[in-house]
């Protein structure tokens, strides 16, 4: 037997006898007469040549609470809730980021087309996703803020996926929100931008974020689309949150105000026949804008935190 396969299955022995079998470094030393010094360094040795391999169910899911969601909201099919240790909202971002992308990587398969939008939690799940080749398509499926700054922008965090995947995307080469109806109809029935927005309506999933109007929260106002005035004007017409752009009061109604006629991308009327439309969102801040978009069936699955779900569930009780 060639060294290193008599090394290696000597490693895969030490290796079996102590995660299989369960037995300590003192028993196994006694039965192959490795003295446990050099077990120890054996192990060492196991897991960094891959024959250990060790799997961690992190983090680990709140399966009472998403019964709980999903038999008060019928209208979600699915809904995951990986639970944080803490209220921060750094933590909730990457407990939520993490779960999204093993959601990703168990739920996408070859051949797909999947719409992706932007914001942090996307982000969060797509730096979470591994570099490996995917024979998928992806689709931006909302315009682009213009903020090259930002990380989380639509195009920027498609061409990130679209890198580590090795697959193609459709960009939508257009802004996120233009000055007037008439320009964001125009732009819409360009060929390009037009076909592209079709096309994402045969995603097999679509990806999204949730935004909210409260201070803080509020991306449309901290990258600029939003003046402070039109900020105060948009929350006095009852506005709790935007799903694609798209602002709707705690019931799920879509506004009838400017800004929801002046986006560039598809509409949660669009995506409506999407057989998997995800949400991932977290805070207990958003609570509002997830009971609404709840309300308004804009998305069929949630990704959300213990917290922000227990929230949700008291504000609907309340409303």
């Amino acid at each position: 037997m060639p060294n290193d396969v008599k090394k290696f299955t000597q490693l895969a022995l030490i290796s079996h006898l102590y995660y299989t079998e369960g037995k300590n470094q003192q028993e196994i030393s006694t039965e192959t007469g490795i003295n446990r010094s050099a077990i120890s360094r054996m192990m060492t040795e196991a897991r960094s040549n891959g024959i250990i391999e060790i799997k961690v169910n992190y983090p680990w899911r709140n399966t009472g609470l998403e019964k709980t969601l999903k038999t008060e909201f019928p209208q979600l099919k699915e809904v995951y809730i990986p639970s944080c240790v803490d209220t921060s909202y750094e933590t909730m971002l990457e407990t939520l980021g993490y779960y999204a992308a093993k959601f990703f990587g168990e739920k996408v398969q070859k051949g797909m087309i999947i719409g992706l939008a932007w914001g942090k939690a996307i982000h969060e799940m797509i730096e979470n996703i591994p570099f490996s080749p995917l024979d998928i398509e992806l689709v931006q499926i909302t315009g682009a803020t213009g903020h090259e700054g930002l990380i989380m922008d639509g195009s920027l965090l498609s061409r990130l996926l679209s890198d580590k995947l090795g697959c193609p995307c459709r960009y939508l080469h257009v802004p996120f929100i233009v000055d007037n109806q008439m320009l964001s109809k125009a732009m819409k029935k360009e060929k390009v931008i037009h076909n592209t927005l079709e096309y994402a309506k045969k995603s097999d999933f679509t990806f999204t974020g949730l935004g909210s109007t409260k201070e803080g929260l509020y991306t449309l106002k901290e990258t600029g689309y939003i003046t402070d005035q039109e900020w105060t004007e948009i929350k006095k017409t009852g506005a709790v949150g935007d799903y694609l752009g798209v602002h709707y009061d705690i019931n799920g109604k879509v506004l009838d105000i400017s800004i929801n006629k002046r986006l560039i991308g598809n509409s949660p009327d669009d995506l409506i026949d999407v057989p998997n439309r995800v949400a991932i969102a977290g805070d207990q801040r958003k609570a509002e804008a997830i009971l609404g978009a709840i309300n308004g069936h804009f998305f069929n699955i949630l990704i959300t935190d213990n917290f922000t779900a227990e929230k949700v569930l008291e504000l609907n009780n309340k409303h």
